[in-house]
C-alpha cells in the first residue's frame, strides 16, 4: 500500500502546483477548471481518470508508458427479487458464486498453462477496444504489444470513452522532466499543468515494518536479497512469524480472498499443533524454504507473467516474479489444507 513515485524523472520536487499520489489522495485539491496530468495507465489510473474528468477539468493529460489490456466490467445491481430468492434458497446463491469462481479459475488455463484459449480471450479484449475507441490512431496507441495477462488485466467500462473526450489527451512520449508549472516530454513538448496525479503503483518489493529475527537481522534486510517466503506465509530465521498474502500468493485471475482463507487455515493448524504439544518456537527449515521457492520460480517461467512479452511490477530487479501464484487457487487450497510438521524446527 506504500506509494511508489518514479525515480527516473528529474524535477518532481520543483513542481509548484498541487500534486498527489493515488495511494495518498489529497481531498483538498480542487480539480474544477484546472489543467490536470495523470501519470500512469494501470489499475489505479483507469479508476481515477474517469472520475477526475467528471469533475469538470479544463484539460486532462494522461501520460502512458505502456498500454494495458482492458476488459468490460460485467457489473450490475442485484435486484430485490434476486435478493429475496437468495434468502429463501441459499443454494442458488452458492451456485451463482460457484459459477463466478470457476469462470475466473478457468482463465488460469490461459495464463498459467498457455492453452489456445488465450488467443480467444485476447481477441475479446481487442473487440472491446475496437468497439469503444473509433479513432484509429488512439486505438493503435492503446493496443498492448504483450500477451493478455502479462501485466494486470484492467477492468473498466469508462476508461476508453473518457480518453475519447475532446479535453482529454493521451500522451505516449516519455517524460523527460518536471518543471515548476509543466511536464516536458522527450520529444521537446512542454505541457503546462496545474495539478499532477501520480498513478505509478506501489512499493511491492520493499518491506517497511521493523521486524527483527535471529541474529538481529531485520526482515527487510533478508528480503532485500531475495523476496521469498514458504507457502507465502512464513520465512526462516523469524520464529513464530506468520503473515498473509506474502510473496507469490497474489493472483492475476481470481480473488485473493481465497488465498487468504487458505493461509488462515494453515496458520491456525500450526498454532494448534504448537498448543497441543506445548511448543514455544516454530521456524521453517532453510532447505525446505529454498526448495519451495526454486519450484515456484521454475513453474513461473512458462506462464504469461514471465513469458508474455512484458516487464511488470510482479517482477523484482532480477526478473524473478515475486508476486504471483503459478497455478489454480484450488491447488493452493489443497496445498494449505494440512500443516506439514516435518518442514519445521520446533522447541
Amino acid at each position: 500500500s506504500n506509494a511508489s513515485y518514479p525515480t527516473d524523472i528529474p524535477g518532481i520536487d520543483k513542481f509548484e502546483g498541487r500534486m498527489c499520489h493515488t495511494a495518498e489522495w489529497d481531498k483538498t485539491i480542487d480539480f474544477k477548471n484546472k489543467r490536470v496530468a495523470v501519470v500512469g495507465t494501470g489499475a489505479s489510473a483507469i479508476q481515477t481518470v474517469p472520475e477526475i474528468h467528471k469533475i469538470g477539468v479544463k484539460q486532462l493529460l494522461v501520460f502512458q508508458r505502456t498500454p494495458g489490456w482492458v476488459i468490460p466490467r460485467m457489473d450490475r445491481p442485484v435486484s430485490n427479487w434476486e435478493k429475496r430468492l437468495f434468502a429463501r434458497f441459499p443454494i442458488i446463491q452458492k451456485l451463482v458464486r460457484g459459477l463466478v469462481y470457476w469462470m475466473r479459475e478457468a482463465t488460469a488455463l490461459s495464463f498459467t498453462y498457455r492453452l489456445p484459449i488465450r488467443h480467444a480471450l485476447q481477441e475479446i479484449a481487442k473487440l472491446n477496444l475496437g468497439r469503444q475507441v473509433k479513432d484509429r490512431e488512439l486505438r493503435k496507441k492503446l493496443t498492448p504489444k504483450f500477451d493478455l495477462g502479462c501485466k494486470r488485466v484492467l477492468v473498466s467500462n469508462a476508461w476508453y470513452p473518457t480518453l475519447e473526450q475532446p479535453n482529454v489527451k493521451l500522451v505516449t512520449d516519455r517524460i523527460q522532466e518536471v518543471k515548476s508549472d509543466s511536464i516536458v516530454t522527450r520529444d521537446g513538448t512542454e505541457h503546462p499543468v496545474d495539478i499532477i496525479v501520480w498513478s505509478t503503483g506501489f512499493k511491492v518489493q520493499t518491506f517497511t515494518l521493523n521486524i527483527v529475527g535471529m541474529n538481529g537481522r531485520s526482515l527487510a534486510e533478508q528480503w532485500s536479497e531475495s523476496f521469498e517466503a514458504y507457502r507465502g506465509a512464513t520465512v526462516p530465521n523469524f520464529p513464530n512469524l506468520f503473515f498473509l498474502l506474502g510473496p507469490n500468493t497474489g493472483l492475476g485471475h481470481n480473488s485473493v480472498l481465497v488465498m487468504i482463507e487458505a493461509q488462515i487455515h494453515y496458520i491456525a493448524e500450526a498454532l494448534l499443533h504448537m498448543e497441543k504439544n506445548d511448543l514455544q518456537m516454530i521456524d521453517v527449515k532453510q532447505n525446505v524454504h529454498e526448495q519451495f521457492n526454486q519450484t515456484i520460480q521454475s513453474k513461473l517461467k512458462s506462464t504469461v507473467w514471465q513469458s508474455g512479452g512484458c516487464h511488470s511490477w510482479y517482477q523484482d530487479a532480477k526478473g524473478n516474479n515475486t508476486a504471483i501464484w503459478p497455478g489454480f487457487t484450488w491447488d493452493y487450497i489443497v496445498y494449505m489444507k494440512y500443516f506439514d510438521i516435518d518442514s519445521y524446527i520446533f522447541q
